[in-house]
């Protein structure tokens, strides 16, 4: 018989949506922490921490619980899918508390400047991954090295060609009929002489006296 939790703290609110899920997960299953952690790979105490709501807990921890409270198969893909979309807005609510979980919106990019704030938006809104994490997402073999991902994140730089964009999107879990709201942000940037440039040391302020045409995107 499972034992009864401490009650939930509701003026952390993602936290504790997260928190509920979780623990209405175990309540199916009717095991304790031991049990759950006898069929997970995290330690009974890592899974009871994370159904606590006192903070949010890595994703890996997050479907690790979910896996062992489920059967493979359906049940347990969607019991992930709402999990981890649980856990990014838990995470968008930790690092920028007081802003409204919203996507990120390419359509309204004018110049680089828009480019990297959506960018970075995007990266919030999939639960602020970390670069290697990123890295390991794209998958494709150079398509997005982790210091490339650090640096787009960063706001020192951001992608130039629709691989590295492709990759960064893929990293970010974005849904593939965005991509190309991000395909036309990055030409309309591209095609632009005026405002800020990526350059090798951040994004640099171009003037019209300075500024050369940019090369055609690659493909």
């Amino acid at each position: 018989m499972a034992r009864p939790q401490t009650p939930l703290d509701f003026s952390l609110y993602e936290q504790a949506q997260l928190a509920k899920y979780l623990r209405e997960l175990r309540d199916r299953t009717g095991l304790g922490f031991a049990d759950l952690a006898a069929r997970a790979e995290s330690s009974s105490a890592t899974l009871k921490r994370a159904a606590l709501g006192r903070h949010v807990p890595r994703r890996a921890v997050v479907e690790d619980y979910v896996q062992a409270c489920t059967t493979p198969g359906l049940e347990r893909d969607i019991s992930t899918d709402r999990a981890v979309r649980l856990w990014k807005r838990a995470r968008y609510a930790q690092e920028r508390p007081g802003r409204a979980y919203t996507e990120a919106r390419p359509e309204y990019v004018s110049d680089w400047r828009d480019f990297s704030g959506a960018l970075r938006d995007l990266h919030a809104y999939a639960g602020f991954p970390s670069a290697a994490e990123m890295e390991k997402r794209a998958s494709d073999w150079g398509a997005l090295p982790h210091s490339t991902a650090h640096r787009i994140i960063r706001a020192c730089s951001v992608p130039t060609t629709r691989r590295q964009l492709d990759g960064f999107l893929k990293a970010c879990e974005e849904a593939e009929w965005r991509y190309f709201l991000w395909s036309e942000a990055l030409t309309k940037c591209l095609a632009n002489p005026q405002g800020l440039g990526p350059q090798a040391g951040g994004l640099t302020l171009r003037t019209a006296s300075t500024t050369r045409r940019p090369a055609p995107v690659a493909l």
